[in-house]
């Protein structure tokens, strides 16, 4: 049964790979980008987390190492008793490269499903608990393929919750699809989207979700990056207007950002993409401050495609 103590999980997006789009990312995980230093911070980082009481971790096999990361990280424990998630349906093209051509390759095949999941298997063995599609959108139709969805079933039976990601301007219409073919199907019991103050759009199609009993992951909490301190290029006014709202409330630009989606009743698991430790603890430091009385801030959320044409814009770094 699915339970944890508190709603953080850490997603390892930022920490398998030396290059990936959030803002700061390059200072952040440091100079030695190299796969033994950083398989070492990388497991530096799960150490804080889990002593402080983290218990989901996130990763997917496009995140670079970030499967083998973990997995070595848990062989190393004395007591494991996390719940861990992973994702299929892209590839990781970047051969560990910053700066590569092509970064990832989505594929929804069934022959893909099969030959990542037996990858994902190799890497964490019994350590896997949920299962997601990654990334679905409408264009993908991946959730009629009667193939696919029949190898999820058989992948159900083995004990794992299975869940899908979804990303892009059309969130909303992917969810719509994911309820109704879910009544009769009754596979699915994940959700991982992503909601944040500037990306509101699909907080009523998610409480619909949770009703009909599938657990919310919100993801991109931060907006890449733009929801923080070390955004200084885009929404400036807005970023301003927040970091003076959060002031007034005694919480950083940060804190405020996390702790607008940790109070939505709906979110079972809210990801952190730290990629510090101090990003880590001032999440976790959200925890004493759950109840802090946050202003209405509907006003902030923009217009799906204003939001991922910027998130377009990010680089990789």
């Amino acid at each position: 049964m699915f339970k944890l103590d508190n709603k953080i999980g850490l997603g390892l997006a930022a920490l398998g790979r030396p290059g990936y789009i959030n803002i700061s990312h390059a200072d952040d995980i440091g100079k030695d980008k190299s796969k033994a230093s950083m398989r070492d911070y990388c497991h530096h980082i799960l150490d804080f987390a889990y002593r402080e009481g983290v218990r989901y971790f996130d990763t997917a096999r496009v995140y670079g190492d970030a499967e083998e990361f973990l997995a070595s990280w848990i062989r190393k424990q004395s007591q494991f008793n996390g719940f861990v998630g992973s994702k299929w349906g892209y590839e990781y093209l970047a051969d560990w490269q910053v700066n590569a051509d092509k970064h990832e390759r989505k594929d929804h095949s069934l022959n893909f499903l099969k030959q990542q999941w037996v990858e994902t298997r190799i890497n964490l063995g019994k350590n896997i608990d949920l299962y997601h599609i990654h990334s679905v959108t409408p264009e993908s139709s991946v959730l009629d393929d009667p193939l696919v969805i029949k190898e999820l079933e058989g992948i159900k039976k083995h004990g794992l919750e299975i869940g899908i990601s979804t990303s892009g301007p059309d969130q909303r219409k992917t969810i719509e699809h994911l309820l109704k073919i879910n009544e009769k199907l009754k596979l699915f019991s994940f959700l991982q989207s992503t909601i944040n103050i500037f990306e509101q759009s699909c907080i009523p199609i998610l409480k619909e979700a949770n009703d009909q009993k599938i657990n919310i992951i919100a993801k991109e909490v931060f907006s890449n990056g733009l929801l923080t301190n070390a955004n200084k290029d885009y929404h400036q006014e807005d970023i301003q207007s927040l970091q003076h709202t959060a002031k007034e409330i005694n919480l950083t630009l940060e804190q405020l950002s996390y702790l607008w989606v940790y109070q939505l009743p709906f979110i079972k698991i809210i990801l952190t993409g730290a990629s510090t430790i101090d990003q880590l603890q001032e999440n976790l430091n959200c925890l004493k401050k759950i109840n802090t009385t946050i202003p209405d801030l509907d006003h902030f959320s923009m217009s799906v495609d204003d939001y991922w044409s910027t998130r377009k814009k990010l680089n990789w770094n």
